[in-house]
């Protein structure tokens, strides 16, 4: 085996570091992909009665107000700290700080995720504006690190559209 010492030209400003940057912080963003089949974002949709009753109350609380209980509701939940591991231990290092505002924004992204394709399917998910989250991770997720993300009342529209 025979090697050449090559020596690289300098490294030459264009402007593009900030969008370097960014695009380290996307490809962090979009590659918080599942390891081993565990993810950060998991997706419930409850059918339940006594569910769906525990669920409105949580916002109706935050609300103010009984509204009537919807066929079904889809509830993101997203597990921060799992999520804040994923990108940390990404190639790139990115400052924590930074680390946590994009954690924060994957999972605000869960929720446009989940609306744009139950929309597509003919779902209708109205989301719930506000709720207890603190609540709902009482009565749903006690015992792990996942956290109420999102709130979605689920409908089926007509008509659906094919696929």
């Amino acid at each position: 085996m025979t090697a050449d010492v090559v020596t690289l030209r300098e490294r030459q400003t264009t402007g593009g570091e900030d969008l370097l940057a960014a695009v380290v912080e996307l490809h962090a963003l979009i590659t918080i992909d599942p390891v081993m089949g565990a993810a950060p974002v998991r997706i419930y949709f409850v059918f339940n009665p006594a569910a769906r009753a525990r669920i409105a109350a949580c916002h109706d609380v935050a609300n103010g107000a009984r509204t009537p209980l919807p066929a079904a509701y889809a509830l993101v939940a997203y597990d921060f700290p799992f999520a804040l591991h994923l990108i940390e231990t990404s190639a790139r290092r990115i400052a924590s700080e930074r680390a946590k505002a994009l954690v924060s924004c994957s999972a605000d992204l869960q929720g446009d995720v989940l609306r744009k394709t139950a929309n597509a399917l003919g779902i209708d998910a109205q989301p719930v504006a506000s709720f207890d989250a603190d609540a709902l991770k009482a009565a749903f997720f006690p015992s792990t690190q996942e956290s109420v993300a999102h709130v979605f009342r689920l409908a089926l529209r007509s008509p659906r559209p094919g696929l």
